[in-house]
């Protein structure tokens, strides 16, 4: 075997290796950024909300989760789970529920494996494993009622992942400040490009957008500094009908939640009622 041959079989199988390791890379970083400390002490209660707080079995681990009912006199009756974004926790949604409750909109908001007080770790494969029960636990408390969910960042990417799995369909989706795909956001976070090509391109939320076929809500605001709006455009570009698109003016990426007002929330809550 000559030298060149020699060095040509050592490159492919060291990409070889490279290849075959990548979901062990990317499960390995996926923890630095997919696990949180315990949840904080803030409830509905602490809003003056009656709520249920339900533990949702996904595999071997156990999630953490709020449920807060829109009052008995709402009409019509409609209920949203809520997917958070990455590092946060079901504590830091209190005034979107007590929000959404003044709304008559009833809400589930839950903790991914690795978040909060759920069952660690926190990986793609256990939140992509996790959207499917916390869906399952949402239909069963909510019969007849029109079912819609809502991802914010990162919670995108296990609903949009795990949206073809979800028995019965939901009525709608809404995406909200998402990024395109977790190579791109670790692009315009400064991931090396080394770390970028060694780990698999999971949660593309472009491509998943394509398999959406129920209608869908892309949200995002001219001021997200965290994702781009040319990420939230590149997915609704990609999505079939029907769609609807809502860019907000002027609103940070958290304020969904930290800061709930009408401003932000009128364009979700005009698509959450039934048509």
């Amino acid at each position: 075997m000559t030298r060149r041959t020699k060095f040509a079989t050592g490159a492919l199988c060291l990409l070889a290796c490279i290849v075959a390791s990548r979901p062990l890379i990317l499960n390995i970083s996926s923890k630095k950024f997919l696990n949180t400390g315990p949840n904080g002490p803030e409830t509905p209660a602490m809003v003056g909300l009656a709520f249920d707080r339900l533990k949702i079995s996904s595999g071997r681990r156990v999630l953490d989760s709020y449920l807060v009912r829109a009052p008995a006199a709402c009409q019509p009756r409609v209920a949203v789970l809520i997917f958070h974004g990455v590092m946060e926790t079901i504590s830091e949604w209190v005034l979107a529920q007590k929000f959404l409750y003044n709304h008559c909109i009833s809400s589930v908001v839950f903790d991914y494996s690795g978040h909060g007080d759920s069952t660690r770790p926190g990986t793609i494969g256990h939140l992509n494993e996790d959207a499917i029960p916390a869906y399952a636990m949402f239909v069963s408390q909510f019969p007849g009622e029109r079912l819609c969910v809502l991802g914010h960042s990162m919670g995108n990417s296990p609903l949009l992942e795990s949206l073809p799995r979800f028995r019965p369909v939901p009525s709608c989706v809404v995406v909200a400040n998402a990024f395109s795909s977790l190579r791109d956001a670790g692009r315009k976070r400064g991931t090396s490009s080394i770390l970028l090509y060694a780990i698999p391109d999971a949660w593309d939320n472009v491509e998943n957008a394509k398999l959406v076929r129920v209608p869908l809500l892309v949200v995002y605001s001219d001021a997200d500094r965290v994702n781009p709006p040319a990420m939230g455009q590149r997915i609704f570009d990609s999505a079939p009908e029907p769609k609807q698109l809502a860019v907000l003016h002027g609103f940070p990426h958290n304020a969904l939640y930290r800061t709930p007002t009408e401003d932000w929330w009128a364009p979700v809550l005009r698509f959450l009622q039934p048509r």
